[in-house]
Formats: C-alpha cells, sequence, structure tokens
C-alpha cells in the first residue's frame, strides 16, 4: 500500500520536478499535480490523497484561502505547506489552520520522505525553519485561553513525538478510549477540526515548547 499525494503548485517546472522527486520515493505514489486552488477543488471532487503538497504564493486562490476551505470540506486531508516563504508572519498565520507541516523549497529528499511518513502516521512534522519561529511565538504575548489540563498537554505531548493512542494509553496508564476521549475535548477546547489543529494550537499559545517538536 503506498501514501498518496498530491502537489498544488503554480510554477509548472518546479511542480513538475518535484512530482518527480516524490514518484522516485519507495512507498509514495503522485496522484495528482494541480496549478491553483481551483483545479485542486475540481480534482477532489473524483481523486482523493493521504498528504497534499501546499504552495502558498499562486494566482486565483492563494494557500491563505484554500487552507481554510480544506479544513472545512476535508478534515481528514493532512497538508503539508512547502513554500519558497520562511518569515515568521507567513509560518506564524499557517500555524494557525490545521495543517500538519510546514517544509521550505530548500528541503532535501531524506527530509521530505521523513515528513511524509511522519504525517502519514499521524503525527506532524516542522523542518529545522520552523524552530525560530516557534521561539517567536513563544516570545509573544498569547494568552492560554483554552484551559487544557496537565494530562491534556501531555497527551499533546506525546502525540507530537509520533506515539500511537495506544502508547499513550499504557505511558499514562489510560485506557485508549479515555485517551480518544481527551482527545475530543482537547479540540473542543481549542475549537480544531482534528487533532493537528490543536496542536498547532498549543504551539502558538505556549502549552508546548520547541523543545516537545524535537
Amino acid at each position: 500500500m503506498k501514501i498518496k499525494v498530491g502537489i498544488v503548485d503554480d510554477h509548472k517546472l518546479f511542480r513538475t520536478s518535484f512530482g518527480l522527486l516524490l514518484s522516485q520515493l519507495d512507498g509514495v505514489e503522485v496522484v495528482f499535480q494541480c496549478s491553483n486552488g481551483i483545479e485542486l477543488f475540481e480534482v477532489l471532487k473524483t481523486k482523493m490523497v493521504d498528504i497534499l503538497f501546499l504552495d502558498i504564493q499562486m494566482p486565483i486562490m492563494d494557500g491563505f484561502e484554500i487552507t481554510p476551505k480544506l479544513n472545512e470540506r476535508y478534515p481528514n486531508l493532512k497538508i503539508l505547506i512547502l513554500s519558497s516563504f520562511n518569515d515568521p508572519y507567513t509560518i506564524e498565520r499557517m500555524l494557525k489552520y490545521n495543517i500538519a507541516g510546514y517544509l521550505t523549497k530548500n528541503a532535501g529528499q531524506s527530509q521530505i520522505k521523513k515528513a511524509i511518513f511522519n504525517v502519514y502516521e499521524d503525527g506532524v512534522y516542522y523542518d529545522s525553519q520552523i524552530r525560530g519561529i516557534v521561539k517567536h511565538l513563544q516570545d509573544a504575548d498569547y494568552k492560554k485561553d483554552a484551559g487544557l489540563t496537565q494530562k491534556e498537554i501531555e497527551i499533546i505531548k506525546l502525540f507530537v513525538k509520533q506515539y500511537s493512542g495506544r502508547e499513550i494509553a499504557e505511558k499514562l496508564h489510560l485506557s485508549v478510549r479515555t485517551v480518544e476521549k481527551h482527545k475530543e475535548i482537547i479540540m473542543q477546547k481549542t475549537g480544531a477540526n482534528n487533532f493537528i489543529g490543536a496542536v498547532a494550537y498549543a504551539i502558538i499559545r505556549h502549552y508546548i515548547t520547541e523543545d516537545d517538536l524535537l
């Protein structure tokens, strides 16, 4: 079984080259490539993928417009931002959406492969560039207004470190059902559509630190 991926980028040369790079990875299948958001939503009517690589700056409909629509229509679709932008404002803004990770376009093949498999296993992935942005968010004046409990924060931290629901349950001496219930409550408290969104919220609101992403 292969991990199905899609690519949305308006630069044809980059899109084609990136598609070839992904097709060379064992266990990965490139299902479609699109040049803008309108094409993407048409394709998604008939084809679905596990992971979507999404550029930010595009004509017609950019990544900031596409992402919330994807969150609403396809909440289980995992979005990996792949952008040439690495400034704090852009990354901070994208972190507020339910994205599974953020890569810069100078990422190497091994890093891209790691991102795909980490995200597929219900994890999150951020390249080294994101560390400074997380530090920036920690220094910003955000209020911890979700009221997460210590147990809920522990669950988020273990999730970020790629532990499965069963492994989290064993570590915290809980049942798997209780862990899933905690995750539901966390999503309700943070207003997230999925648990990746809850993780992003926890980063922005300082519930988890830069070390927790390592």
